[in-house]
């Protein structure tokens, strides 16, 4: 027989016992389980800040506040309007060069994070950026 147990925290270890019921009443704990510790996919990563280069982006991103009790494996960076390629998709460095991107167009970017469970949301949108623009200084 299994049971499935809900309502349980990520990231937090539990063990469990196992009592009998009859007619004639309830039985004594079994021993309790091995522990396990649930896990689902991470949140998605904060403070996403985009720089533009030469048809590029550079965009930097701070790790999610919630991994899901799992260890990220990996994100990825998708552009919008779509187009432009992560080439360090699927790394766990928290910079990702995106190339393919259209000079003169404006791009904001969100970011999603994988751990071993799943997937997360996609992050907030990044900055707006237009690649091959000169960016005005300011003294």
């Amino acid at each position: 027989l299994s049971h499935v147990v809900t309502g349980l925290t990520n990231g937090i270890a539990y063990t469990f016992t196992v009592r009998a019921t009859t007619l004639f009443g309830t039985g004594d704990p079994s021993a309790p389980s091995n522990s396990v510790t649930p896990a689902g996919p991470p949140g998605p990563p904060v403070a996403i800040v985009a720089v533009g280069g030469d048809s590029s982006a550079t965009v930097s991103f701070a790790a999610p506040l919630d991994d899901g009790g799992s260890a990220v494996t990996g994100y990825t960076v998708v552009s919008n309007p779509a187009g432009g390629v992560d080439v360090n998709d699927g790394f766990v460095t928290l910079a990702h060069l995106v190339t393919g991107l259209t000079n003169g167009v404006p791009y904001t970017f969100t970011v999603t994070a994988t751990n071993g469970v799943g997937t997360s949301s996609p992050s907030k949108a990044s900055n707006e950026v237009t690649p091959n623009v000169p960016q005005v200084q300011t003294k």
